[in-house]
């Protein structure tokens, strides 16, 4: 368990080192390619929704690294994004030379041996050697996966061109890699990459939730602030931000799903509410764990049920849409009085 569990931290970091290829200060001039996601790809809460270069040669190498130290969960990785881009289907080819010179038929030389190097660089991860998990060996051929290569594509966009808004941009992109059961579609391990904190230097937070074993840890340290932040959308219904106000919460807006579980998870927020179906499975697996992990859970706002992620294979995007909404806690007493403010 514990050799999965530190495949899914290395595949998160090489997808992180692909997205902060493209922030260095030789990249300030390049063009990074963006596409637009057509329809069944893209989230219908956007008028258009994006994916960059980035996303996706994020997504082959996290699946790459995952397949090479486990070829039997090969065809059980999933995504958010199709592997197509400009026209070009991207891949983790043999060695660095060769992945550059596919890369270079949709940007500069220049963009893709730097992209190509981070695709296939070696990994110094300190947070493996510290992650000891003593629990009985899980049947591989049951566990699924999801990942989301760069959640808050808008803000990382924003950030490589250096037009985010204070306090938005690329601290709020994260990395998700979430396992869980094809058997019950219980989320039972999780990774969240968020690889332009602190400038760039990254952190990771992990967490098992498996077998009665629940575990977590990380580069990060929990916070022990006394607070009563619920993040929410800044699309949300006022009816639901006024009801959660008025019972004594704080309601907070900042950009990435990813992002939002991450301060949850760490305890910079004791919820995050969503009411519409905004968020999708690669959204919320990762989190998902490290939170049972913790004691916390992942439920639907309709029906207080929790996610489950062993949809159908192959089917289009909107199918791996959270419908219900979603209430992500890490307190059963903070679920408790949102559960009976929205009842």
């Amino acid at each position: 368990m514990a050799d999965i569990l530190k495949t899914f931290v290395r595949a998160s970091e090489r997808a992180a080192c692909i997205a902060r290829s493209c922030c260095v200060p030789e990249s300030s001039k390049e063009i990074l390619l963006v596409a637009e996601k057509f329809e069944g790809e893209a989230n219908t809460r956007f008028e258009h929704d994006f994916k960059t270069i980035a996303d996706v040669l994020a997504q082959e190498s996290a699946k790459t690294e995952i397949a090479h130290h486990f070829p039997e969960l090969a065809n059980h990785v999933r995504g958010e994004e199709c592997s197509e881009i400009g026209g070009i289907n991207v891949s983790i080819m043999q060695d660095a030379e060769e992945t550059a010179n596919l890369l270079s038929l949709l940007v500069t030389p220049n963009a893709a041996k730097r992209m190509a190097e981070a695709a296939h660089c070696e990994l110094q991860l300190d947070v493996c050697d510290k992650i000891n998990v003593n629990i009985s060996e899980i049947n591989v051929s049951d566990i699924g996966i999801w990942i989301d290569p760069i959640d808050a594509t808008a803000e990382f966009i924003a950030g490589v061109r250096h037009t985010a808004n204070a306090d938005q941009g690329l601290p709020c992109v994260t990395i998700l890699i979430g396992a869980y059961l094809k058997s019950t579609g219980e989320p039972i391990m999780g990774v969240i990459n968020q690889p332009f904190w602190n400038g760039g230097k990254g952190r990771i937070v992990w967490g098992i939730s498996y077998n009665g074993i629940h575990k977590w840890g990380g580069d990060a340290m929990e916070t022990t602030a006394d607070n009563k932040i619920v993040l929410m959308s800044s699309a949300e219904k006022s009816e639901i931000i006024g009801k959660v106000k008025s019972s004594g919460f704080v309601s907070q807006s900042v950009p990435g799903a990813g992002h939002k579980l991450l301060k949850v998870v760490l305890g910079e927020a004791v919820a995050y509410l969503v009411t519409k179906g905004t968020t999708f499975k690669w959204d919320t697996c990762a989190a998902h764990a490290i939170l049972r992990a913790k004691g916390g859970d992942i439920v639907t706002n309709d029906t207080f049920t929790p996610i489950t992620y062993n949809d159908p294979i192959d089917a289009d995007n909107q199918v791996y849409c959270n419908a219900g909404g979603i209430i992500a806690y890490s307190d059963t007493s903070v679920f408790d009085k949102l559960k009976e403010i929205l009842s």
